[in-house]
């Protein structure tokens, strides 16, 4: 038996041998706990996306006839030299590959390895596929490593008998929400489920499909996935290089996409990911219908199961049909590693708390801390003194609001060229808060409530960034205007302008006034609306002048507040 490392240029030389590649699709398919994100495929296009930041390292080991018995693919990150399992964060599962006979004494021998070739500190494994031996990590007591070994329950809908997989679509499909879901679409158009099966299928779509994923998740979770991830693009795309490896389908209503799917394959097994969807029909659920059309392509396809991942998620919960159970696996090569790391995980524990116990969302308070990072030192006193009189207003008074109206048969026709761009969701992104109180995600989150509500915006965006911002009702029905706990009682056949957002460095361009003209335009277009309103708060003079100026009348205080 033979085992070694290489790093770096000797490790990429050796992943890229024909030889060697061969030898390792073997084993992973000899490996009865391997999935596909430990094939070639999926590790080699990691390796190749992602080699700006990481550098490959394998450990593998070689039996006395020279055949490849063990293999573990691992990446440093350059500059640091931290030690990672191959496929990072992409990878939802993480283990090595072995013959049954040796998978508890490779892994042992290659991480004792690891740790006195690189110094290795912690190596976090995430999920391990069911299966993965693990006899090995009871042996560590005792010693200077502790690994850290938790179970998590996986939600699972198995597809591989007919009888079943009919009985879990007929009572999925009956059930109240679904079938409401189902039949909303339905008015949109035809609904249909596409597999998209290569990169240039995908290519000319997956903009749109990155904005609707990282709205979500920026608004939800203060996150950019694919923003702050450059490489993640093109490693998708890689992928779908890679016959029967990452799966994609997307749902169709007539020509629209409204919703798509990322899977990777490998067994009969189908691993979800990276569900996205459409911001203005995701109050119809078009994820649900989505899955049961997937569910029920996969089963004529032949796979045996559909991978819901493991992670809470009352989505997942809703349509698992079975659970089994898969385990995270963290190693920490020393004791002062796993103190060092024992005592961050409880003051972030401690922390979390705090900020639930005051109503603050743990993300949003991260992304202040940034924001008020960005404040240049010279101008805290200047800010702060801004920061505190507005968050004084904010908190302690509720601000008079002047009703205005205007009827769309006096609405002005536009002599220039329109500024404003209508319902561009990537319009969104850009945004970046000046004032420090403003978080991104909340911007995002407040701007997924209006457009799940039926909300229009206008909006212009110039060198990547968010200049201008304008909300519009078609049919405003509730009695409150938006964005306000201002109640007011709309005649029928009311439309509402609100929420107009100027970026500070672009006041006095005339945007606002802009947009709004852009918006009565169209709205002189729409039939049924005989009035549109929007309310400015009265001590802000130049929002009045610009309401006035484009023909909107006083209408009144109204002083009913809810």
């Amino acid at each position: 038996m033979t085992l070694s490392i290489s790093q770096g240029k000797e490790a990429h030389e050796t992943i890229s041998n024909p030889g060697f590649q061969s030898q390792w699709a073997r084993l992973h398919e000899a490996c009865p706990w391997a999935t596909a994100f430990q094939s070639p495929g999926y590790i080699t296009a990691w390796y190749e996306a992602y080699k700006d930041q990481y550098s490959p390292l394998v450990v593998s080991e070689f039996s006395a006839a020279g055949d490849l018995i063990g293999l573990i693919s691992l990446a440093t990150e350059n500059g640091s030299g931290r030690p990672i399992v191959a496929g990072g964060h992409q990878a939802e599962y993480k283990a090595w590959l072995a013959l049954p006979a040796n998978g508890n004494s490779f892994i042992e021998a290659a991480l004792k390895l690891l740790a006195s070739e690189t110094g290795a500190g912690v190596l976090s494994f995430g999920y391990l596929p069911p299966g993965t031996p693990t006899d090995w990590t009871i042996r560590s007591r005792g010693t200077s490593w502790i690994c850290d070994l938790k179970p998590h329950p996986r939600p699972l809908i198995p597809l591989s008998v007919e009888g079943d997989v009919a009985g879990y679509l007929q009572k999925k499909k009956s059930a109240k929400n679904t079938r409401n879901s189902w039949n909303r679409l339905k008015r949109l158009g035809e609904l249909r489920l596409e597999h998209i099966r290569e990169a240039g299928q995908l290519a000319p779509i997956f903009d749109q499909l990155i904005t609707y994923y990282d709205i979500r998740q920026g608004g939800t979770r203060g996150k950019f996935s694919f923003e702050s991830d450059l490489a993640k693009k093109p490693f998708h795309l890689a992928l779908l290089r890679v016959p029967n490896l990452l799966h994609v389908t997307i749902l169709k209503a007539g020509q629209e996409t409204i919703s798509a799917w990322f899977g990777v394959t490998g067994r009969k097994m189908y691993s979800g990911a990276m569900p996205m969807l459409s911001p203005f029909h995701s109050a119809s659920s078009p994820m649900a219908v989505h899955l049961l059309m997937l569910v029920e392509q996969l089963h004529q396809d032949g796979y045996s199961v559909f991978d819901l991942t493991a992670g809470a998620d009352p989505f997942k919960d809703r349509f698992a049909a079975s659970y089994d159970s898969v385990d995270s696996l963290s190693i920490y090569f020393s004791r002062g590693k796993w103190i060092k790391h024992t005592i961050a995980q409880g003051g972030e524990a401690l922390a979390r708390r705090a900020l639930r116990s005051l109503r603050i969302a743990p993300n949003s308070a991260v992304e202040h801390v940034k924001q008020v990072a960005r404040v240049p030192l010279g101008t805290w006193p200047a800010v702060l003194a801004q920061g505190s009189v507005a968050l004084l207003k904010r908190s302690l008074s509720k601000p008079q609001w002047r009703i205005y109206v205007l009827e769309p048969k006096n609405v002005p026709a536009i002599e220039d060229a329109p500024l404003m761009s209508r319902d561009r969701l990537a319009d969104l992104l850009p945004f970046q808060p000046v004032e420090f109180w403003r978080t991104r995600q909340g911007f995002l989150a407040e701007s997924l409530k209006n457009i799940e509500s039926g909300h229009h915006f206008y909006t212009r965006v110039e060198n990547g960034r968010l200049l201008h911002l304008t909300w519009f009702v078609e049919n405003q029905k509730a009695q409150v205007f938006p964005g306000t706990d201002q109640a007011f009682d709309f005649p029928p056949g009311s439309a509402v302008v609100h929420g107009s957002y100027t970026d500070p460095g672009s006041r006095g361009r005339g945007l606002c006034q802009s947009a709004l003209r852009q918006i009565l335009h169209d709205v002189a277009r729409v039939p049924g609306i005989n009035y549109v309103f929007t309310a400015v708060p009265a001590d802000n003079k130049p929002a009045r002048h610009v309401i006035e100026k484009v023909g909107f009348t006083y209408q009144g205080v109204d002083a009913g507040l809810r």
